[in-house]
């Protein structure tokens, strides 16, 4: 009976895995749709974005069982927010996109200064993104708070940043720019599930991250309580 059991258990164990292979597919599948019906408007983009990186952070922790009704309720709630930063970032680009048009007609030391406030600018950017709707997605903070604090989490984990950057940007440049015949073979896939598997994947990226820093924002914070009370156990021992 002894053999019978230990040869059952790794069996219930592969269909268990299994089960949650499928489960984990499932969700992805249903969370890619909405989230390219969310994105139709086009304006709500950065809602859409949000709303999928909060259900993937949330699916990933055991928080949600259902996907459509918490997707929407979640692109409800930090839609003005996340609107607002998407609209910013479209602002951004097009204004650095017409930056790089009188770059290219001027030259001499202005085009040199031109294209070194291109390049921060860009910089700027190009650091804030990647943390930014996952952060709208987790924490509320104000505008100018998100997205500052988007670039010192992509500075202090440069290399959780590069993962993120290099998941989303390697397939959108072998699809859309390198070789678009990939995407006119694999737009559909696109639709099905592509977006919601790089968010789903990188998730697990921004989760350790936020993980960490909230420990270190902990620890800072004890180690400030505690040199308070030392330097007010000083005061009263000096009195």
């Amino acid at each position: 009976m002894a053999d019978i059991d230990n040869n059952e258990k790794p069996v219930k164990d592969d269909r268990n895995r299994l089960f949650r292979y499928f489960e984990v597919f499932g969700n992805v599948f249903g969370l890619n749709i909405c989230f390219i019906i969310a994105c139709l408007p086009i304006v709500t983009i950065g809602a859409s974005f949000t709303a999928l990186y909060s259900m993937c952070i949330r699916l990933q922790e055991n928080e949600e069982e259902t996907i459509i009704y918490p997707f929407f309720t979640e692109f409800k709630k930090n839609f003005k927010q996340a609107t607002l930063t998407w609209l910013a970032l479209v602002v951004a680009f097009v204004v650095m996109a017409a930056e790089f048009l009188v770059i290219q007609k001027v030259g001499g030391v202005i085009g040199v200064v031109y294209f070194f406030v291109l390049f921060i600018e860009l910089l700027i950017v190009v650091l804030a993104i990647p943390f930014l709707f996952p952060l709208i997605a987790r924490y509320k903070n104000t505008f100018l708070g998100t997205i500052k604090n988007s670039i010192i989490l992509s500075v202090g984990y440069f290399g959780s940043w590069i993962k993120i950057v290099v998941a989303w940007v390697t397939p959108v440049l072998f699809s859309f720019y390198f070789e678009p015949m990939i995407f006119l073979l694999t737009w559909y896939l696109w639709v099905l599930f592509i977006p919601a598997v790089i968010a789903y994947g990188t998730s697990y990226t921004v989760r350790k991250v936020f993980r960490i820093n909230s420990e270190r924002v902990e620890k800072t914070n004890d180690e400030k309580e505690e040199n308070k009370e030392e330097k007010v156990e000083e005061t009263e021992n000096n009195r």
